[in-house]
């Protein structure tokens, strides 16, 4: 009995200690789409910023779809460290 109620314990703490290591990956996806917007590659308010995918470590990679509300959507890939764009690879 003493163990299952360890056990329990042991897979509670692991459960609620996931969440905070999450990556908060939005608000790189936020600095990204600013940067596309300061080169020009799409107009403020005109477009949806989409996450497909993220990794690194001090430099996080990610990549992304910027949906506009009309025509085709841009596939970028954008490099960012401690909250600043390092660069943005629009890919055609």
């Amino acid at each position: 009995m003493r163990n299952n109620i360890l056990a329990g314990l042991a897979l509670a703490a692991a459960a609620f200690a996931a969440p905070a290591q999450a990556e908060d990956w939005s608000a790189h996806l936020d600095a990204c789409a600013a940067a596309a917007e300061a080169q020009g590659v799409v107009t403020a308010g005109e477009y949806k910023a989409k996450f497909l995918t993220g990794s690194g470590g001090s430099m996080k990679r990610i990549s992304l779809e910027l949906i506009p509300t009309a025509g085709e959507t841009i596939k970028a890939e954008c490099k960012v460290k401690r909250g600043n764009v390092k660069e943005l690879t629009i890919k055609v």
